[in-house]
């Protein structure tokens, strides 16, 4: 679907669930919204359509050449006053497979369009009802899987991190203008420059991007997931601790060390997060090409994980006191969750290194505190880290870094006493960057990646 402005036609869509349920809910939008569903519904209260009032529900029936349908509610919504800032009309029928589809066929014979995955939204969004920030806070809501992802998304909606980014293109916009000035009027007619001040002006600039640009890791971890790689020697019990931590048998079990050749991927939800992990093959040294694949596929996925388990025997420490560093010293430090495994097997006092957690799978002893620790990793808090919102998506964050690199050169250009004309180049190519977030500046492309992706009927 390439988004192109189409107002002059109206779209209709189930915006509900299709399957067995009690209610579905229909939403037609568009300049002939009222006149294609005058129509079709009657009221049962006998009040003519013209008089029926706007954002008030009316019971009546769906009717198609004088045979009923379905008995329905529909909602009239005036323009601008609706979701798309266009005249809507929701009709609330019988849910189920056949009737909303029987329902939807009359609309689009009478002049409706069956609207495009996301096509609601990038209508609103056209209107100035919504901007691409809440767009996309509307999608990341739709969904969240998580309570904290959906505060999250909530929070995103309300404005917060729009009035983030408005700020920071006023502050650049003020920082463009006191540099064209300089271009734009004689040195006779306007101030002499206080490059102090100025210098300012880019430093605070600098400094509250890369302030937002830093939400992005508690953004991501809040809405997507703690990623969690479980590494360990065969035979430790990876996959024997992943079945206890998601209550279920997902990997397979086996004395036989190599049985998990491959990456298991599985998530819970624990005290409303995310945990999403990743069993992997045991690390040895091996000649067999599909092991050693395996082996290489476990270390790559430990290098782009949030947290790295790693799994010892509890017996294999009294072996060796440096068995982490040994073998495991490819795992960054600030990744590192040691876990002595199969504490029931073994109850020996010994030295273990510190913050190691001790568990056994087998009594489940431990296993909730190591699930609560994983989630403290993620040290994002909703009261004070949503207060103002925070970055969810790749493509704010691309967008974000593109303006900083432009910011950051415009600045060195000022410093080494450019002329003013191609300071300011950067500065616009940063508030460009800012208003392609915002969706200030068209851009079908993004319009295509990111309304595409969300469901139809919203």
């Amino acid at each position: 679907m390439k988004y192109v402005i189409q107002a002059e036609d109206t779209i209709c869509a189930i915006c509900s669930p299709i399957g067995v349920g009690s209610i579905a809910v229909i939403r037609v939008s568009g300049p002939d919204a009222f006149r294609i569903v005058k129509k079709m519904f009657k009221a049962k209260n006998g009040k003519k359509f013209s008089n029926l009032e706007l954002g008030r529900v009316y019971l009546g029936e769906i009717v198609d050449s004088h045979k009923v349908i379905d008995e329905s509610i529909c909602i009239f919504f005036k323009s601008p006053k609706s979701f798309t800032g266009e005249d809507v009309v929701e009709i609330h029928t019988h849910g189920g497979t056949f009737v909303p589809n029987a329902v939807l066929k009359v609309l689009v014979n009478h002049g409706g369009r069956i609207a495009s995955p996301g096509e609601f939204s990038f209508r609103s969004y056209q209107n100035g009802k919504i901007d691409l920030l809440k767009a996309e806070s509307i999608a990341s809501l739709i969904a969240s899987q998580t309570e904290m992802g959906a505060n999250l998304s909530i929070k995103n909606l309300s404005g917060e991190i729009s009035k983030k980014f408005n700020d920071i293109r006023n502050l650049a916009v003020t920082l463009l203008a006191e540099i064209e000035a300089r271009v734009d009027f004689p040195e006779d007619q306007i101030p002499e420059l206080d490059k102090k001040r100025i210098s300012l002006l880019y430093e605070e600039l600098i400094s509250d991007s890369e302030r937002i640009l830093s939400t992005y890791s508690k953004g991501r971890l809040a809405f997507s997931g703690t990623r969690v790689t479980i590494l360990g020697k065969p035979n430790a019990g990876k996959s024997t601790l992943l079945n206890v931590l998601l209550e279920e048998d997902r990997a397979i079990v086996s004395p036989n060390p190599g049985t998990t050749r491959d990456i298991l991927e599985a998530d819970i939800v624990h005290n409303g997060r995310r945990i999403i992990f990743y069993d992997t093959a045991g690390l040895r040294s091996t000649k067999g090409k599909v092991e050693a694949e395996g082996v290489r596929r476990a270390k790559d996925k430990a290098e782009f994980s949030d947290v790295v388990i790693i799994l010892v025997e509890k017996k294999d420490f009294y072996k060796n006191q440096n068995i982490i560093d040994e073998f495991f010293n490819f795992v960054p430090r600030g990744k590192r969750f040691i876990v002595a495994s199969k504490s029931d097997l073994f109850d020996k006092d010994i030295d273990l290194p510190l913050d190691t957690h001790i568990v056994s799978s087998k009594t489940r002893s431990g296993i909730n505190s190591l699930l609560d620790k994983i989630c403290e990793f993620s040290n994002v808090d909703i009261e004070s880290d949503f207060a103002e919102g925070l970055l969810t998506t790749e493509r704010q964050v691309a967008l974000m870094n593109e303006g900083l690199v432009s910011l950051r050169k415009s600045q060195g250009l000022f410093e080494d006493d450019a002329y003013f004309e191609i300071v300011s180049i950067e500065i616009r190519e940063f508030i460009n960057s800012i208003s392609d977030i915002t969706g200030e500046v068209s851009n079908n492309d993004i319009y295509d990646k990111l309304f595409s992706s969300f469901c139809i009927g919203k």
